[in-house]
């Protein structure tokens, strides 16, 4: 799933109302965890919230105000108590 180029012209950072720019998600291929011997037919499950073909972008970042918003279940969360510091912008 890819947030649309609509939607992230729309958004905007809830403190400073600043543009929000994706940034990559963290990892590029989903991480699977194998099943217990016996069970199943021996191919591995991803943990809650891998992906496969994900092309959500994990956070949406606020270069204005250096504040990086996650984005769950393909959805931004654009909460100021759910935000982190971005360590990627300069402020």
């Amino acid at each position: 799933m890819r947030l649309p180029d609509w939607l992230l012209s729309t958004l905007a950072c809830p403190r400073c109302k600043g543009p929000l720019t994706p940034t990559p998600p963290t990892t590029t291929r989903p991480t699977t965890l194998p099943l217990p011997q016996g069970e199943g037919r021996g191919e591995g499950i991803g943990p809650p919230g891998s992906n496969s073909g994900s092309t959500t972008p994990a956070e949406l970042c606020c270069a204005a105000c250096s504040l990086a918003y996650p984005i769950r279940d393909g959805v931004p969360v654009l909460l100021p108590e759910e935000s982190r510091p971005h360590p990627g912008s300069g402020n």
